[in-house]
């Protein structure tokens, strides 16, 4: 035997019994999956931050996460979900997510302790996801190495820690579906009580989770029907199970129609709309995009059948949901802000590609004996999913964090800074037209009209032409627009001679805001004139 021959045999020999005393480990300790998924996050998350701070101080990646802090404000201040005083709103997509970032007021009201506060936050959610990535994984295929690649691939999913970083619900609503998962593929009763109360949870995370009620539920129901375990105390059990998660979500349904009459948040009227030919293009051409750069989309849209054989489909079925529900109803809103909404899509095919083709290599390998002379299954499982699934996405994961970086240095210096110098500037009974809705209420503390409707119930609902509009901001005390500048022009047109510019902001860099150049603009009512 050559002496090269006994150093492969000898780390063999060393790989070996390591791998087989993690193994142990596992079996031993559950905990250790804890362990393992705060390791594994906590490196992505800060990676992700330092990468930030050599960008810019701390700060949130979408202006949209400002409004979740907004909500949050008025929660602790005890006038909840009126977005400026005196106006309710139900223009918050996730009351959950808000109600819990209501704490961090408790302990400080200075932004930037703020946004420290929203990392941690985050970062908890975050590690309970990657956890129950590792648990369901093994499920799936009672093997450990596949649950810690398949945490490394969720962890690493391009998009994945910019957007848990990012200041919006993403954390909370992966693990409530997550959760959800978890305790669909376990059958029993005391599952479905629980799962009303994660059911009415979800949707109040974002009302895409009504899908759970819709979708998996009967799915759920189904499986018990096949498998012959439904009797009347189960049946009652999933009736029990859909009038628990109705009572959860009773109080904020109840909120939107005082405020509205309508039982959806305004954010739903605002976007949900049937897609144009031009946005179905675009949601075509990204999506090959996305294909391109993270292959496991693909596999895992194929292979998640083979979880779907072996009674989990609850990832594949809950991925295959959202793309269809998104394709359906905003093709195109679903892809701006770095594809936020297409993430947890991303995420869920990642499961389903790691355990759906461990399952079939594996299976494949048991009818090829010579293969376990040459190389062990575990070790061959292991390295084709790391080629397949993992080492693809490096780039993009590695791009992303400089363009985390990048998209919080573009809000602290657009958003952020035009919020501060109108706090700094207007009188505090200033009101603000706005279109982004977000840093700038926040910041500013001054009322807002929100011409994008997210948050000022009349705006969406009232069916105002551009005139009527603009009379409502007349009546209304409205003397400051804030608009970026190429949108502002429309409303130059209506009011030639009356508007002059204030302050302006303009980004070199911009990878998020949704034009460069912002300002403020003041408007003197008395050289307007308005023909109805």
């Amino acid at each position: 035997m050559s002496v090269k021959e006994r150093v492969i045999g000898t780390l063999r020999v060393i790989v070996s019994n390591a791998w087989v005393s993690i193994k142990n480990l596992m079996q031993r300790h559950t905990l250790l999956y804890l362990l393992l998924a705060t390791i594994i996050t906590t490196l992505s998350v800060i990676h992700y931050i330092l990468t930030m701070l050599n960008w810019t101080q701390p700060g949130l990646t979408l202006d949209d996460s400002w409004i979740h802090l907004q909500f949050a404000r008025t929660i602790y201040e005890g006038t909840p979900w009126e977005y400026s005083p005196g106006y309710p709103s139900t223009g918050s997509t996730s009351p959950l997510w808000s109600l819990i970032l209501s704490s961090l007021f408790v302990f400080t009201r200075d932004p930037v302790q703020l946004v420290w506060g929203v990392y941690v936050i985050s970062s908890i959610f975050y590690i309970a996801c990657t956890f129950i990535v590792g648990r369901l994984l093994w499920g799936y295929t009672q093997r450990d190495y596949v649950a810690i690649i398949g945490m490394i691939g969720f962890v690493m999913v391009p998009r994945n820690t910019w957007l848990m970083l990012s200041g919006m619900e993403t954390p909370l609503f992966m693990f409530i579906l997550l959760l959800a998962v978890f305790l669909l593929e376990r059958d029993g009763v005391r599952f479905d009580i629980a799962l009303g109360v994660i059911c009415g949870l979800a949707f109040l995370s974002r009302p895409e989770g009504i899908l759970l009620i819709v979708v998996c539920v009967p799915l759920r129901f189904l499986i018990a029907v096949t498998q012959r375990k439904v009797s009347l105390q189960r049946i009652g059990s999933f009736l029990l199970m859909g009038v628990i998660a109705v009572l959860v979500v009773m109080p904020w349904i109840l909120h939107c129609l005082s405020v509205t009459g309508l039982p959806l948040p305004d954010t739903f009227y605002a976007k949900v709309h049937v897609p144009t030919e031009e946005e179905i293009a675009v949601w075509n051409f990204w999506w090959n995009y996305f294909i391109f750069q993270m292959p496991h989309i693909l596999i895992g849209a194929i292979l998640g059948i083979v979880l779907v054989a072996k009674k989990a489909p609850y990832c594949w079925i809950l991925a295959v949901s959202l793309t269809i529900l998104y394709r359906m109803t905003l093709p195109y809103l679903s892809l701006i802000n770095n594809a936020r909404y297409l993430v947890p899509i991303f995420d869920l095919l990642m499961i389903a590609a790691v355990g759906g083709l461990a399952t079939l290599m594996e299976r494949l390998i048991k009818y090829r004996p010579e293969v376990k002379k040459e190389l062990s299954i575990e070790m061959l499982v292991g390295i084709v999913l790391i080629l397949l699934l993992i080492v693809p996405i490096v780039e993009s994961y590695m791009y992303q964090a400089d363009l985390y970086g990048n998209a919080v240095k573009n809000i602290n210096e657009q958003q952020v800074a035009i919020g501060k110098w109108l706090y700094e500037n207007t009188p505090e009974d200033a009101v603000l037209a706005i279109h982004d809705a977000g840093a700038i209420r926040f910041f500013s503390n001054r009322t807002v009209i929100d011409l994008a409707g997210l948050v000022s119930p009349d705006i969406i609902h009232g069916n105002m032409s551009s005139l009527q509009t603009l009379i409502y901001l007349r009546d209304h005390g409205c003397e400051y627009f804030v608009f970026f500048n190429e949108l502002m022009r429309w409303w130059l047109q209506l009011m030639p001679g009356a508007v002059t510019t204030l302050y302006t902001v303009h980004l070199e860099d911009n990878v998020i805001s949704g034009r460069d150049t912002m300002s403020v603009y003041y408007v003197n009512w008395t050289l307007v004139t308005i023909i109805d």
